[in-house]
């Protein structure tokens, strides 16, 4: 497949990154369950790092950060049952993976290069943390 643009991507993770940490606020909100917690919050904290992290590659290019929620958002809060979201959580922290694998190799900017990589980074061990 070919890669977004780089801008393109840019403004479509932040806006899924920004649709993750509310996600994971709200199901901590929710949360019962003491097992869950301690990953929701880890996830929360890494959609958040995210969400700076891409802010600086975009301040860096000189690009305008959108404003938009993803629709992730929607799509996850309609699953009230936590462990299911949890699920649907993990596939949105895995597209997270897909896209910055196929953008990483023709990234030039060594600056966006280093967040991104650490973006990847925060999702692998995301998405490894996550109970299948």
């Amino acid at each position: 497949t070919m890669s977004l643009p780089l801008d393109e991507l840019l403004q479509t993770l932040l806006s899924a990154e920004r649709a993750g940490v509310q996600v994971a606020s709200a199901s901590l909100r929710e949360c019962q369950d003491p097992e869950l917690r301690p990953l929701l919050e880890q996830i929360l904290a890494g959609e958040g790092e995210s969400c700076r992290r891409l802010l600086a590659c975009m301040q860096h290019l000189g690009l305008e950060p959108n404003r938009q929620t993803g629709e992730f958002h929607a799509r996850a809060m309609v699953i009230a049952d936590l462990h299911e979201r949890m699920a649907f959580i993990d596939r949105g922290q895995r597209w997270v993976i897909r896209k910055l694998q196929e953008a990483l190799p023709d990234c030039a900017d060594p600056l966006v290069r280093t967040e991104l990589a650490t973006v990847l980074r925060i999702h692998e061990e995301n998405s490894a943390a996550t109970p299948a």
